[in-house]
């Protein structure tokens, strides 16, 4: 690595991981939505988690010091119920459609 490429990891390591897991994790819901039968019951869902990465990304590009940390975590928190609700209606869907296919 170059001394700025050093540099850059250094400071922003952390902060890097932390979005390239929330991307992977969007994108991921993002084609899963694409590909399911049932969308509109995951807008609400997705919804939440395109804002709430918005919303991270604002605290931690934009906004600086502990305001930014403060939108940082609002953004993850709504990230995160984004990514539950998501989960927990894709799965109650699946436990539906496996329960009127053994019937």
């Amino acid at each position: 690595m170059s001394g700025g490429e050093a540099m850059t990891w250094e400071y922003y390591g952390d902060a890097l991981i932390i979005v390239g897991v929330l991307t992977t994790i969007l994108l991921i819901t993002g084609l899963n939505f694409l590909k399911s039968r049932f969308r509109r019951r995951l807008v609400f869902s997705l919804t939440l988690l395109v804002m709430g990465y918005g919303i991270f990304l604002i605290g931690l590009v934009f906004v600086r010091g502990w305001d930014g940390l403060g939108w940082s975590m609002i953004g993850f928190s709504l990230y995160v119920i984004g990514l539950v609700t998501y989960i927990g209606v894709v799965i109650y869907h699946w436990i539906k459609a496996r329960r009127t296919t053994n019937s």
